[in-house]
């Protein structure tokens, strides 16, 4: 079967369209994504496409309004559809976490004692790293995707 038979849905696709697909988001940018509120009942028959595809969109709900759309996807797919979600990789972001306390802490060790290597107005370089780190807790708190795998098993 070529690629050209299958009926393919991208959901929430916010600005990745491609022409050979049914490209639906609730705030389209142009004329070939369809307006489709994602958090109600999709307006397709059950048993209507071969795949699915999202990208960085379920983080953004509350777990019990992911379930609900992956149960829509379940059921607008035809049996042995596909189903291809792409969500942050929590593991990949904990360990820049770390990997980033880690380079502050041996900088700390090494530098931040010694008051000559305090140039750019007192701080030094901590003063630039800092907002990096306050960013990366935020992102590592925002994007916990655990719930997910626990989740999908049940649909």
């Amino acid at each position: 079967m070529s690629n050209n038979t299958f009926k393919m849905l991208n959901f929430a696709c916010g600005s990745r369209i491609h022409p050979d697909w049914v490209n639906i988001d609730f705030s389209p940018i142009d004329n070939r994504v369809k307006k489709v509120n994602l958090l109600s009942t999709l307006p397709f028959k059950n048993d209507s496409f071969d795949v699915a595809y999202s990208s960085h969109f379920l983080e953004h709900l509350h777990p019990n309004k992911a379930v609900q759309i992956l149960k829509e996807i379940k059921r607008i797919l035809k049996p042995n559809g596909i189903v291809r979600i792409v969500v942050p990789d929590l593991q990949n972001m904990v360990q820049v976490y770390l990997d980033t306390l880690k380079k502050i802490e041996s900088y700390m060790q090494n530098n931040m004692l010694d008051s000559s290597k305090k140039s750019m107005g007192g701080g030094g370089i901590m003063k630039l790293m800092l907002p990096s780190l306050h960013n990366m807790i935020g992102l590592c708190l925002k994007y916990s995707t655990k719930w997910l795998e626990y989740k999908v098993a049940a649909i």
